[in-house]
């Protein structure tokens, strides 16, 4: 079935999570023609967004991010400019090649915040593969990151009941 309109992609799309077993949640969104937070994992406490955004006819997005833990952003913070970019440098040069896309959001100091990802895709090429493709490479680059950070600046302390992530 060719999907050509945001109805036929949201009811195909929220079909295909359901048929997986994931928990898929609605969320009223001026700026999307639908938009899902599932977790991704399957069972897990993360989550990713699919939206369909009404400026980006035929667009679907999918997100996810994560916030940098406060003992790595003062860590940042007490770093050289220089040797701060260079870390930064580092993931930039890891993550090019990747079909996602992620904006690594900084303060006024140039201390990073957090980090969000995205994948984005057509109709065109709307199957189920493709929706797992995007969900399951958002994952892995929300892993790489969180692994980059613990490896550089050392397991944070985390808070108990957290559940968004850090890293």
């Amino acid at each position: 079935m060719e999907i050509t309109t945001p109805e036929q992609a949201k009811e195909t799309i929220k079909k295909w999570l359901e048929e997986n077993h994931h928990e898929v949640k609605e969320i009223s969104d001026d700026n999307s023609t639908f938009h899902f937070e599932i977790d991704y994992p399957l069972g897990s406490m993360k989550r990713q967004r699919v939206i369909q955004p009404k400026e980006f006819p035929a667009l679907i997005v999918i997100l996810n991010g994560v916030s940098i833990a406060a003992e790595h952003a003062e860590k940042l913070k007490g770093m050289q400019p220089n040797d701060r970019d260079a870390f930064y440098n580092e993931i930039r040069k890891d993550l090019l090649f990747l079909q996602n896309s992620y904006d690594l959001n900084t303060d006024e100091a140039g201390v990073a915040k957090q980090v969000q990802f995205s994948y984005e895709f057509y109709y065109d090429v709307l199957n189920k593969t493709k929706l797992y493709e995007g969900l399951l490479l958002n994952h892995r680059t929300l892993l790489y990151i969180i692994t980059k950070f613990n490896d550089e600046f050392g397991m944070p302390m985390m808070p108990k009941g957290d559940i968004a992530g850090h890293a």
